[in-house]
């Protein structure tokens, strides 16, 4: 059991930290995937600690969390598997509006 530090987990830039037998983790990495974005996943109980992570997410954002997925893209963090599903409708709406002349 290697547990990671929240200094490592700062690190990285694209990071989904899942558990065995969630579907919203394989959600989340197949919305990923179908994009094309590439990151790194960490397993709870073999990457890293729960306890870790709720104290990571805490430092970042002030907020307790118990779930996964949690997504962190572009060094920001997302949320979980609805919080990138809107985070990504977001994102093509933007893209569709940037080169729209009035």
């Amino acid at each position: 059991m290697s547990d990671m530090t929240i200094e490592q987990l700062v690190g990285y830039k694209n990071l989904v930290i899942t558990q065995p037998r969630c579907p919203y983790c394989v959600k989340a990495k197949q919305l990923l995937d179908d994009r094309g974005t590439e990151y790194s996943t960490l397993v709870l109980g073999t990457d890293l600690e729960k306890t870790t992570m709720v104290e990571f997410i805490e430092q970042v954002t002030g907020q307790t969390v118990r779930t996964v997925p949690q997504i962190i893209l572009d060094s920001q963090y997302i949320g979980g598997h609805d919080d990138l599903v809107a985070f990504l409708e977001r994102q093509v709406d933007d893209e569709e509006f940037s080169d729209f002349e009035l």
